[in-house]
């Protein structure tokens, strides 16, 4: 039984009325502090547990009266949905339940101030099963908030996992926080930050067959158009072509302000076949993180803290097919610069301010270039040379005026 489910995210209203919290559940608020401490047995969960089945443990350990709406209404059917008129007593709202094509479900609340939940399974990779559920109140006193759960079929337990998103650098200071968990075409789970002034950014983040990984945010929400297959991501047509080799192109694409500050988007093309693969995006509002590489090496950042720009330099690293070279200027004033593994996900800024001078493929090193300050006043540069895993080899040379 297949359906064809189109959802905009955002004019999404789910709630639940708190107004009515029994004595035998939890406030949400109890559960976001506390739900990391335990593991969960699903009793019967097998090879494949579908999400009614991980939604009834979790329920056992953490009961809310949202949840137990939904296992009042769908009971143990595979496909679900049900509207308010025909609720059990009690209820106020809509259930959603799909456990057969996407292992999905929701309660939306239709009225007055409340909470939602919503629930997904997502089958890994290595035979386990993802568990995912998110709390929303409509009210300023709890932030919304996801628990991750990786489900063990040997165990039949349940094991609290970090949420991908931990320590998101928000576009907004004292912007509102709300997860969107995805649908069968995409899997995607996105996060939706709303500013005090109304205004909504999205950080969209897809799932390998094992965890969700950062992948881009955007002004525009991730919809049905979006889908995540590779084969169907199209070049943006403005792209400008910065690098290439004997079998992939790299370029960089200007997504929204259309200026050295604004956000910018590196892609790659396989020449052989075709196919389109989405990098990442800068972030040119990142914090500096000068004060972090004081040793003179580089240092770990979020693919989500690139702040390198337009990508006026992007290169692929001669010696490492999976490896990249970005750097721009976010702030009018320095360089930002990054050493980027395509395929972990994985991005290394370097502690240094004015740009690249040559990567050296023999030596298999990088020269950069990096201004100091006399103490008299003034400044000069210098040349210091890095390894591909950011580490300064303590080469340093006075560039000449």
């Amino acid at each position: 039984m297949k359906k064809a489910i189109t959802i905009f995210i955002s004019c999404w209203v789910l709630a639940f009325s708190a107004s009515s919290m029994g004595s035998d559940f939890l406030p949400i608020a109890a559960i976001d502090g506390s739900w990391m401490s335990e593991r969960i047995p699903v009793n019967g969960g097998g090879a494949t547990p579908d999400v009614m089945q991980l939604l009834k443990a979790f329920h056992k350990a953490w009961p809310t009266e949202v949840v137990q709406s939904i296992i009042d209404a769908a009971g143990d059917n595979s496909f679900y949905q049900h509207d308010e008129s025909t609720m059990p007593p009690g209820c106020h709202g809509i259930v959603y339940m799909d456990c057969e094509d996407f292992n999905w479900a929701y309660y939306r609340h239709v009225e007055g101030e409340a909470q939602d939940v919503e629930a997904r399974a997502y089958p890994c990779d290595n035979g386990h099963t993802l568990f995912v559920i998110t709390f929303t109140e409509t009210g300023d006193n709890v932030q919304p908030f996801c628990c991750f759960y990786d489900y063990d079929p040997d165990s039949q337990v349940m094991k609290p996992e970090e949420a991908p998103f931990q320590g998101l650098p928000r576009k907004w200071a004292n912007s509102r926080i709300r997860y969107y968990l995805g649908f069968e075409y995409d899997q995607t789970i996105i996060v939706e930050e709303t500013s005090p002034a109304g205004e909504n950014w999205y950080h969209n983040y897809v799932f390998t067959g094992l965890m969700h990984v950062y992948h881009h945010s955007s002004a525009v929400p991730y919809d049905h158009a979006d889908e995540m297959d590779e084969a169907d991501v199209r070049l943006p047509e403005e792209a400008e072509l910065k690098d290439e080799d004997n079998d992939r192109e790299l370029y960089v694409n200007v997504d929204g302000v259309g200026s050295e500050n604004g956000q910018w988007s590196v892609w790659m093309r396989d020449k052989i076949t075709g196919i389109v693969t989405y990098l990442f995006a800068t972030e040119n509002t990142a914090a500096p993180r000068w004060s972090e590489m004081q040793d003179g090496n580089g240092i770990p950042v979020a693919m989500d803290e690139i702040a390198a720009g337009n990508c006026y330099t992007t290169l692929f690293i001669p010696w490492d097919s999976g490896k990249i070279f970005v750097e721009g200027c976010p702030d009018d004033r320095n360089v930002w610069s990054y050493i980027i593994d395509i395929n972990a996900k994985e991005a290394i800024q370097l502690p240094t301010n004015e740009g690249l001078i040559a990567i050296d493929p023999g030596k298999r090193e990088i020269h950069m270039s990096h201004y100091l300050y006399h103490p008299e006043g003034g400044r000069y540069s210098v040349e210091r040379v890095y390894t591909l895993d950011g580490k300064f080899t303590g080469k340093e040379y006075r560039i000449p005026d």
